[in-house]
């Protein structure tokens, strides 16, 4: 694997790594950025030498993510037949701006599962041949000198999105194949940087979710929250060390997944890629396993969402294994992502209470949670065994 530093050489400024490799997020800190109108046209065209003809601001938590269609000719060397499909232009917040080292890794991940035929963002290279540069912007003025946010560009994969569809059995558990089969393919993947990596969306900082709980008003939710941690706290923190780590890509949720339709049947979605590599991080795999549960459970529009996790397992479960110990606390996982996602959410709302998108958990979360998570672990385990058996023995070719 390519080092960190063969893709920040074009970083402006970047004279204090020490700082810029530091921070986690504080109570009160307001992290994402503030552009003006014209400032993701002009970074287009003087980062990546790319003219813009159109641009819609996406959904994003704490980034500026912008979908740019552009012009058919580049002055950027390392650009010369622009995609058709267009472009997202990221522009990174300021806390995760200071982490250039950990921005270079996520760079590193895509172009190796890129190479590996995944279909994933590709990152492009900007005038100076790096893939990272700092900026900066104040109003619609954009410069290289000085600035606090981190820009890249990736390639636009079109589609829809998975949480957009009808969802089926079969899309969870092809969500599990694609995941399981990633996993797999990231144990030749290296980054000493990444396996350092800690920040509030880890799961493995669950227990420091308290900090936030003021967040969260209503006192049976809050009471849910603290069951949960409790339960961190008793089952899951003890076997911990037991359980396998790798690579993993964090944040597989029902907006990270495109779907596309097949040619012989535009009725049927199947999954065709994963994006936002944002939170990567070197953890346990069965926390991989947990938030995608997590996260499809919320899509279940017409099935039982308890039975989203036996589908998304049978699908992991065709290129990984699960432990007895990852069985025993794999509700309590799912569980945790869930309190993370909520609280979090309802934190991150309060300082940016116009970014509706993360409301996107909340507007299902703490009902999914509330019954989830008082279904005895018995019923959700035999319930998930049982769908995890009929797959088994479908492949097999039993009636």
């Amino acid at each position: 694997m390519p080092g960190s530093e063969s893709h920040i050489k074009g970083i402006m400024s970047d004279t204090a790594p020490s700082d810029r490799e530091t921070g986690v997020l504080q109570p009160g800190q307001v992290i994402r950025p503030v552009l003006g109108k014209e400032a993701p046209t002009m970074l287009a065209l003087k980062l990546f030498g790319l003219t813009v003809t159109s641009i819609k601001e996406l959904d994003s938590y704490d980034d500026r993510n912008y979908l740019i269609k552009v012009e058919g000719e580049s002055s950027n060397p390392h650009i010369k037949e622009p995609s058709p499909d267009g472009y997202v232009l990221k522009v990174t917040n300021s806390l995760d701006s200071k982490k250039s080292k950990i921005m270079a890794a996520q760079v590193e991940m895509m172009l190796f599962l890129h190479s590996r035929g995944f279909k994933v963002s590709k990152p492009e290279k900007n005038v100076h041949g790096s893939h990272l540069i700092y900026a900066k912007i104040s109003g619609d003025e954009v410069g290289e000198e000085g600035g606090e946010n981190i820009v890249r560009l990736l390639t636009f994969i079109p589609g829809k999105i998975l949480h957009q569809v009808p969802t089926t059995p079969q899309l969870f558990h092809e969500v599990g194949v694609f995941v399981g089969r990633m996993d797999n393919e990231l144990k030749d993947f290296t980054s000493e940087d990444l396996k350092q990596r800690k920040f509030m969306w880890c799961m493995e900082n669950v227990p420091q979710l308290p900090k936030f709980l003021f967040a969260v008003k209503d006192e049976h939710r809050r009471k849910m929250v603290e069951e949960v941690l409790q339960a961190w706290q008793e089952r899951v923190a003890p076997v911990l060390p037991q359980l396998e780590r790798g690579f993993i890509h964090g944040d597989a949720n029902e907006q990270n997944f495109i779907v596309n339709v097949s040619q012989d049947d535009p009725s049927n979605y199947h999954v065709d890629a994963l994006i936002d590599f944002g939170d990567i991080q070197h953890s346990y795999y069965l926390f991989e396993l947990s938030i995608i549960i997590m996260y499809m459970m919320l899509v279940a529009k017409t099935m039982d969402p308890d039975d989203v996790g036996g589908h998304v397992i049978a699908g992991y479960l065709t290129h990984r294994t699960l432990s007895e110990n990852e069985w025993n606390i794999l509700k309590d996982c799912v569980a945790a992502r869930f309190i993370q996602s909520l609280v979090l959410g309802a934190y991150s709302i309060l300082q940016d209470p116009d970014n509706q998108y993360l409301l996107v958990t909340a507007t299902k979360g703490w009902e999914l949670l509330d019954s989830f998570w008082h279904t005895p672990k018995e019923h959700l385990v035999a319930k998930w065994k049982s769908i995890l058996k009929d797959y088994q023995e479908a492949h097999s070719g039993k009636v």
